[in-house]
């Protein structure tokens, strides 16, 4: 990006943006009065919109006046944009868009910051998760009755897929995008510059866009809001079937996933029960005689995705997955790594020694291929099988006859229809 110098100009008390490493020169000024008086006239229509809105789409309109509305005029903003707390609106895109449309563009907004999209991307290619987000969003705005432009980003075959699935299928090559979509809306206000070079002899800079940096605790306070609105709406009976059901999973209370994860491999034991005349070793060293879980040999196998993104969790995944063992009496694991392919299998017990297990470097790193283990698990069938991973690879097409868990990383995904799925990170 080429360099820019800002410089005082003060016989014409006007600024100078100098553009580096060319010689061009533009003015740098504030909105004019036209342009004021401009901004002032397209913020009463869009409180109109707002008004409008109740009556039509009463949900997400509920949900706009937890947003400020702010048209701009402002070379830094083409479209539209949000940063969770603002609702930006450039006035010259505004007078180009029909009323409908106009209304869509606004939903989209507040539907961007409900959903989290300012801290749902992490490292994820910007463009192609500016994509994905918008396909997500829209999908939602057609559940609630909006209608929705032609060129609007939308997957018909990803109906009721996440951002986090359409980018998968994105950066594999599976999905691809029109050249006819069209994006209504910057995704990273708090980082826009002018671009590469200045097309125009004037710059205009406006003092009121000044979008905020999005952070985890914004998104929190989305979700506390849409509880909110929810809570007042539902008696109505007054929300889409498609937009209750979406909302529904938003919603749906969560469970520490090491309880899930204790629990399943609990009922894979038939039950979990106690026998008194085994004594549980993992409190022996407390003084105390405990009743261990009955001697028959637990099998498990325990798949780790060494794809990337599960680097980060092994240790914590693997420390819960010992202190799981300790409360039964034989157990055996079959420990597959596997990416595309399988790159090591390992065999324990938990008379070894598993303390430094978790501290173990997994192998791995290439793409992602999660049936390999079942493969695996097929010639010789585990009480139950769990499998660390993001979800984002093709798994079986059909179930393997014998519990499986998904215990999946942040912002994953479940890969099958079947199955149990728990996210790590969950809790109450």
């Amino acid at each position: 990006m080429s360099q820019l110098q800002q410089t005082d100009c003060k016989e014409s008390g006007t600024q100078t943006l100098e553009v580096q490493p060319d010689t061009s020169v533009v003015e740098i000024r504030g909105p004019n009065a036209k342009e004021q008086s401009e901004k002032a006239r397209w913020l009463k229509i869009l409180e109109g919109d707002r008004a409008r809105m109740l009556f039509m789409q009463p949900f997400t309109a509920n949900l706009s006046f937890q947003l400020i509305l702010k048209p701009v005029m402002d070379t830094r903003l083409p479209t539209a944009a949000t940063d969770g707390r603002t609702v930006f609106f450039n006035t010259n895109f505004l007078s180009c868009l029909s009323e409908s449309d106009r209304l869509f563009v606004f939903a989209h907004e507040i539907w961007h910051a409900v959903a989290g999209h300012f801290v749902r991307r992490y490292e994820r290619d910007p463009q192609l998760w500016n994509i994905a987000t918008d396909h997500e969003v829209n999908a939602i705005l057609s559940k609630d009755g909006f209608s929705m432009p032609t060129d609007a980003v939308y997957f018909k075959e990803f109906e009721g897929h996440s951002a986090e699935q359409v980018y998968h299928a994105l950066v594999n090559n599976s999905l691809r995008e029109s050249s006819h979509q069209f994006q209504f809306d910057e995704h990273n206000p708090g980082s826009i510059l002018f671009g590469d070079s200045v097309s125009d002899s004037t710059v205009v800079i406006d003092s009121d866009f000044s979008p905020q940096t999005g952070d985890a605790n914004l998104a929190r306070e989305w979700t506390e809001r849409m509880v909110q609105v929810h809570q007042q709406m539902k008696t109505h009976g007054t929300l889409p079937k498609g937009l209750k059901n979406l909302i529904n999973q938003f919603l749906t209370p969560k469970v520490r996933w090491n309880q899930v994860l204790r629990n399943f491999v609990r009922k894979s034991y038939g039950g979990g029960q106690r026998d008194w005349k085994k004594c549980s070793r993992r409190h022996l060293h407390r003084g105390l005689w405990l009743p261990g879980l009955r001697a028959e040999v637990l099998k498990i196998l325990v798949a780790v995705d060494t794809s990337g993104s599960t680097q980060a969790a092994w240790g914590k995944f693997m420390a819960e997955v010992i202190s799981l063992l300790g409360e039964f009496d034989r157990c055996e694991i079959t420990l597959v790594e596997c990416d595309e392919e399988i790159s090591r299998i390992r065999h324990l017990t938990n008379w070894d020694d598993l303390s430094g297990l978790q501290k173990l470097g997994i192998k791995g790193g290439g793409g992602t291929d999660l049936r390999p283990p079942f493969a695996v698990a097929n010639q010789d069938r585990p009480d139950c099988l769990i499998y660390l991973t993001d979800g984002y690879g093709t798994a079986p097409v059909d179930s393997p006859g014998y519990p499986v868990l998904w215990v999946l990383t942040a912002e994953g995904t479940s890969p099958a229809p079947w199955g149990q799925a728990v996210p790590l990170e969950s809790s109450l």
